[in-house]
């Protein structure tokens, strides 16, 4: 199992300076891959995703790659052409009868004055150096997410023991329910014929109704099912994110319906109990691969 969050970084040389990338991945949907990088990086800009996917399945993955040259880049003037754009400006003022003085913002005014140093091309071996790079990155990355994953592990196995432990109180309380309910029924009846005439077998049909109606036995077979296959999924490499995330959704519509059916308190707070436990685990499940 792997969390879809961590962290990743790698430094190399080049004769485009020291080359240093980090790679960061948080949750998400799907995958979800983003560059941030000096143009001159950019031409192999696929190549390195295809590095990225080799690795990572599920999350949105943010690689930035900086280049010590493309730093600092100092600022050129060209004072040629400066003194001779001044000269042709006190030209047109002396022909314009212009008599204002010319600053020194006037020039600066002028773009064309300015320009960054140029930067280096990246070779085919400064983008050799740059796949390995990325790749040292994405595997310190992927280090964090399956360190991050073993502690999710961890926790779900603990809450899916402890949400089993519930639905088997539920099953022994529903047993003993059964017959608190079928008591209580019979008194109910005896009561009943005592005072009014009244249609027994009528009145044991509506009792059977009634009881099934409150029957909650398929529910918790199915949610055994659910609770079995979540512990098999666990065992799984890969991406079982989204169907930890299916399981989780199903086991709490079948905790939904016992709530519904059942009218006894007991059991009532142990679902109350067991639905807490699976929102807790949806939670983390959001951060499983």
């Amino acid at each position: 199992m792997k969390s879809m969050t961590g962290f990743g970084k790698s430094e190399e040389e080049s004769s485009l300076g020291r080359i240093v990338i980090e790679a960061r991945a948080e949750n998400h949907r799907f995958l979800d891959v983003n560059f941030q990088c000096p143009d001159t990086i950019s031409p192999i800009e696929s190549d390195l995703a295809q590095i990225v996917k080799k690795s990572i399945v599920r999350g949105k993955v943010r690689v930035t790659i900086a280049a010590e040259s493309s730093r600092n880049k100092l600022t050129v003037i060209n004072t040629s052409l400066a003194k001779e754009s001044l000269k042709t400006l006190e030209n047109l003022k002396r022909e314009l009868g212009i008599e204002e003085e010319t600053k020194l913002h006037h020039l600066l005014m002028i773009k064309e004055f300015f320009s960054s140093e140029v930067k280096p091309a990246a070779n085919k071996e400064d983008y050799s150096r740059i796949k390995e790079a990325l790749t040292r990155a994405i595997e310190n990355l992927d280090g964090t997410r399956v360190s991050e994953g073993k502690k999710l592990e961890r926790d779900l196995r603990q809450r899916i023991g402890k949400v089993e432990k519930l639905i088997e109180q539920v099953r022994r309380r529903r047993k003993n329910n059964t017959k608190e309910v079928q008591v209580k029924l019979k008194e109910r009846l005896r009561k009943l014929l005592e005072d009014t005439p009244i249609d027994e077998t009528r009145l044991y049909q509506e009792a059977a109704l009634l009881a099934e109606r409150s029957d909650i036995t398929e529910e918790i077979v199915r949610l055994k099912a659910h609770i079995g296959k979540f512990k098999e999924i666990l065992k799984k490499e890969g991406s079982i994110g989204r169907e930890l995330d299916f399981l989780l959704q199903e086991m709490n519509r079948e905790a939904g319906t016992i709530s519904a059916k059942s009218k006894d308190a007991e059991i009532s707070h142990f679902i109350i109990e067991f639905r807490s436990e699976l929102e807790k685990m949806r939670e983390q499940v959001q951060n499983v691969e």
